[in-house]
Order: structure tokens, then C-alpha cells, then sequence
């Protein structure tokens, strides 16, 4: 039998790398790690249901960037360096792209 509560809420069950991995060698996965980072660009382009093409590019500040996503990972490890306490990082990424998209809007 399926556990109904993750099905309803796959995002609210915490899987950060602090928390240890038993098939990692260290353990642990520092925030800055690429599967990290791609799985935080993952869940927001989710959340903020963020499709293919390149129509963010220049709102995150990244117009070099061919696709959403290559921005979008990009301004994350940007945000990353800001980040305190890497247990709130998806909900300090979410606050804030929500703040610089609506601040896109209201220019």
C-alpha cells in the first residue's frame, strides 16, 4: 500500500542533501553540487510551472542562456552563495524568484 500523504505532497517531505545518504561515500551532499542544484531548478520550474524555451532568460538576468532551465540554474547558483541555512534553501528559492518575477511584472 502507497503512502496517500506522499502522494498528495510530494514537495513537503524534506530531502536535502544535509540529511545523510547511506549510498554516498561523504555522506553528504554540499548545496552546490550539481544533482543538488538540479534538483532544486527541477522543483521550481515545477512549482512556478516554468516550460521549455527561453522566455525567462532575460527576467533572471541570464540572456546569454539558450533555455529556462540553463538560466534558471544559473541564477540559483547565484542565490545559493546568499543562502544561510541550506535546510531552507528551496523555500528561500521560491520566495525569492517569486519576488523577481513579480517585480518583472510591475516594471
Amino acid at each position: 500500500m502507497m503512502n496517500r500523504n506522499l502522494i498528495q505532497t510530494p514537495f513537503l517531505t524534506r530531502q536535502h542533501p544535509s540529511i545523510t545518504n547511506p549510498f554516498s561515500e561523504e555522506g553528504v551532499y554540499p548545496i552546490e553540487d550539481p544533482r543538488v542544484v538540479n534538483r532544486l531548478v527541477n522543483n521550481l520550474m515545477y512549482l512556478f510551472k516554468i516550460h521549455d524555451g527561453d522566455y525567462l532568460t532575460f527576467v533572471l538576468g541570464h540572456g546569454e542562456c539558450s533555455t529556462n532551465k540553463k538560466a534558471l540554474q544559473l541564477w540559483v547558483y547565484e542565490q545559493l552563495s546568499g543562502i544561510q541555512n541550506a535546510d531552507d534553501a528551496l523555500d528561500t528559492l521560491i520566495s525569492r524568484l517569486k519576488d523577481q518575477l513579480m517585480m518583472e511584472v510591475y516594471q
